[in-house]
């Protein structure tokens, strides 16, 4: 590492990005509820921003020396009921692509939303549960860590506001976003990677994507994610929980051995 890991660091990784990303998309002058409404949005408001964000992240990553412990863990918890709440979040993104209309869905929109889903996958993921957690994990302990990380993430999806998204539905999506970032959270955890959680991430919105842009008609498939919350949010804490008593990566506190700058 070339950067001794601090909460002051992952915080402002984060930061940046969010407004990078931020900037970007309302520079684009299209407002949140017309980016699905034709594939030159999608591709001026959300792809550019996440391309650009991405850059500026990894590039940040690679200076710090944080990549390589960005995106695996040395030590895991393996407890396989805590897989339920990632599990009913990846059958809900297989029912939301299967009860999409796709005889409203054009090739050139799948591309992008395919493309969409990989860059939010990867460099939310690698943000939040990477070079913010790392960070976190240099000042506090996993509990304060895991809660930090999927508060933030919540918070980062309340930068809709500013681009004309409702107030209301914008706080809800957040304190969904939280909860589903314990569920990415337990999946790093569990694998000691970060690919995992990218992928469930990226599907995740791609079918939404997709999904909302095909016009189908809600279904109870929507209300399904709500039953995988109470294991997330179980789950994140007892494997936070677990790693806080047992071992840590070096680099993080009340490690044996603290990594050097």
């Amino acid at each position: 590492m070339r950067i001794k890991p601090t909460a002051l660091i992952g915080i402002g990784i984060w930061l940046v990005y969010g407004v990078v990303v931020l900037l970007i998309q309302k520079q684009s002058g299209i407002p949140y509820d017309e980016f699905g409404d034709s594939v030159a949005n999608m591709w001026r408001a959300t792809v550019l921003s996440l391309a650009v964000g991405t850059v500026v992240i990894v590039l940040l990553g690679l200076w710090l020396g944080w990549w390589g412990v960005a995106m695996r863990d040395k030590h895991v918890i393996r407890l396989k009921w805590t897989l339920i709440a990632p599990v009913i979040y990846l059958l809900v993104a297989i029912a939301t692509l299967g009860t999409s209309d796709w005889g409203n869905v054009s090739a050139g929109f799948l591309l992008v939303a395919i493309v969409l889903g990989i860059g939010v996958g990867f460099a939310e993921e690698f943000v939040c549960r990477g070079l913010l957690l790392v960070g976190l994990r240099g000042s506090l302990h996993e509990v304060a860590v895991w809660l930090l990380t999927c508060v933030l993430f919540g918070v980062m999806h309340g930068a809709n506001i500013f681009l004309g998204a409702p107030v209301q539905g914008t706080v809800q999506q957040v304190v969904l976003a939280a909860i589903q970032g314990s569920a990415f959270y337990i999946l790093r955890r569990y694998f000691g990677t970060l690919v995992i959680a990218m992928f469930l991430h990226g599907f995740w919105d791609m079918a939404v994507f997709v999904n909302a842009s095909s016009g189908a008609p809600a279904t109870i498939v929507s209300l399904i994610p709500y039953l995988a919350a109470p294991f997330a949010i179980i789950g994140g804490f007892v494997v936070a929980r677990r790693t806080q008593q047992g071992a840590v990566e070096d680099y993080a506190k009340g490690a044996a051995v603290p990594a050097t700058a």
